[in-house]
């Protein structure tokens, strides 16, 4: 059997094909190990930490609506959000001013709820028609679109001189409605007497 040159040629550009298939094939396969194994990585690291932050948030009229502070923030990929001593302050110039402060605070769906923990304490400015208000609970969740705040944890409502507790409460500062859900108690203190008397 006579082997020429053009079949040895052959077989040579056949292995050496074949060779490089198998060294592509190990390098994208080695290559998307590692891609899969940096997206479990980056999943769990934020994708920007700040410190003693200041956001603004505006209406589409452009108007200022709120500004949020913090301490400590960190911000992942898929929308969570956490930090250290947020506060939020309420910037509308027709509406009592509105301040809410915690420990921590934490955003699971890109901003659409806030969960607030530890020394959570709430203040709405007083106005001609309502006297200040102000109540601290352990934890709340706050809507902030809809300007809402709800907690299932004992609450302290002060409202002017009266002293409410309970146990929950839903706050919608867009009515300006609070309701304690349980085990209400009141203290009001006593009222003048505006008719001189």
């Amino acid at each position: 059997m006579k082997v020429y040159l053009r079949d040895r040629i052959t077989a040579g550009i056949g292995i050496g094909v074949l060779t490089v298939l198998v060294g592509m094939s190990y390098y994208y396969s080695i290559r998307t190990e590692i891609a899969a194994n940096q997206a479990l990585i980056d999943r769990d690291a934020p994708d920007f930490i700040a410190h003693n932050i200041a956001v603004t948030e505006f209406n589409p009229d452009g108007s200022a609506e709120r500004r949020l502070f913090a301490e400590y923030a960190e911000h992942y990929a898929d929308g969570r959000m956490s930090s250290i001593k947020p506060r939020m302050v309420t910037l509308s110039a027709e509406e009592p001013q509105v301040r809410a402060t915690a420990d921590t605070g934490q955003s699971m769906d890109g901003g659409e709820t806030f969960t607030f923990n530890g020394n959570v304490l709430v203040t709405r400015a007083g106005d001609l028609k309502d006297p200040p208000m102000r109540f601290s609970t352990p934890f709340a969740t706050v809507y902030p679109d809809t300007s809402r705040l709800e907690t299932t944890a004992p609450v302290v409502l002060e409202h002017g001189a009266d002293v409410t507790t309970g146990i929950g409460i839903t706050l919608d500062n867009v009515d300006r409605t609070v309701n304690i859900h349980t085990n209400v108690k009141s203290i009001f203190a006593p009222r003048r007497d505006n008719s001189g008397n």
